[in-house]
């Protein structure tokens, strides 16, 4: 059962941490040729009062995106979700603290960041995130 800092242990042997707080982990990835993306994974409560870690990625400006056509692509995703936060699109997906195997972080971390990547890459043509 994996707490906030056995996944911040978990993550520091695993992945370069670029900047990090309490409750706060921020990564900048390597993707697919000379493309990155950044991922932060924040500590939360849920709306069940229960600790969470959420790992977001942002795909682009809300005014910048084909909305319909992202939900449609974000859609084909097996997890997480899009969101809109302070005018950016981001790619989300959360996994419950306490109840979850820390072998367990690994890959939804790594989906968001692939899919959040593939729709910027796909709706922008960019890599600024």
């Amino acid at each position: 059962m994996a707490e906030w800092d056995d996944l911040v242990a978990f993550v520091r042997v695993r992945y370069e941490i670029m900047r990090q707080t309490d409750d706060e982990l921020w990564f900048r990835l390597p993707t697919q040729a000379d493309r990155t993306q950044l991922v932060v994974v924040r500590r939360v409560t849920g709306e069940d009062d229960h600790p969470w870690a959420e790992i977001t990625s942002p795909v682009g400006r809300v005014a910048d995106l084909d909305l319909p056509r992202m939900l449609e692509l974000a859609g084909e995703s097996v997890a997480g979700g899009a969101v809109a936060v302070d005018g950016l699109v981001l790619f989300r997906h959360s996994i419950p603290l306490g109840d979850t195997a820390i072998d367990g972080f690994d890959r939804p971390f790594r989906l968001v960041v692939d899919v959040a990547d593939r729709l910027e890459h796909t709706l922008t043509g960019a890599d600024e995130h």
